[in-house]
């Protein structure tokens, strides 16, 4: 692991919780859709002593290959697991996140992805548990809503090889 490397996972890092500090102090007059929904379910923390990183992220890509309709079934708490997918031809750092039923309910977001895969990769980054933080569905979002809505909070050990 570089130096760069470690930087860069720690500003996605950063940038998740920025989100979350943001729901603090946010008013509704600030609301963007799209853009600010959901601030307070992101956060992302590090360790530095003993290598702990908690990352939480929105699922991307839940409206297609059934997606949907498999987050109607998930609730807070269930297991996630995730799996490299290096095949993925939109990008090969791709991560995809399943139920513990084998049940595909969305990618890793492409930022964390690209910034993860290397470190993940060469074994720097081992992933130890991943869980469901918050689920919508899309039978409790709005009539106007086109796709349910799924935070993953993924914990990770980073181990120290620079």
């Amino acid at each position: 692991m570089t130096r760069e490397q470690k930087e860069a996972l720690l500003s996605e890092a950063g940038r998740l919780h920025e989100r979350f500090e943001l729901s603090k102090t946010a008013g509704p007059d600030y609301f963007e859709p799209g853009l600010m929904e959901y601030l307070d379910k992101s956060e992302g923390t590090y360790d530095e002593a003993s290598g702990e990183l908690l990352l939480r992220f929105e699922s991307r890509g839940t409206r297609y290959s059934g997606r949907t309709e498999q987050i109607e079934k998930v609730k807070e708490g269930d297991i996630i697991e995730i799996r490299r997918d290096r095949e993925n031809p939109f990008n090969h750092n791709n991560f995809l996140l399943f139920t513990a039923n084998g049940k595909d309910v969305g990618n890793m977001p492409a930022e964390l992805c690209n910034v993860i895969a290397p470190l993940y990769d060469e074994g720097s980054l081992l992933f130890e548990k991943a869980r469901v933080s918050y689920a919508e569905p899309i039978s409790r979002r709005s009539r106007h809503a086109k796709q349910a809505v799924l935070f993953v909070e993924l914990k990770a050990r980073l181990s120290e090889r620079i």
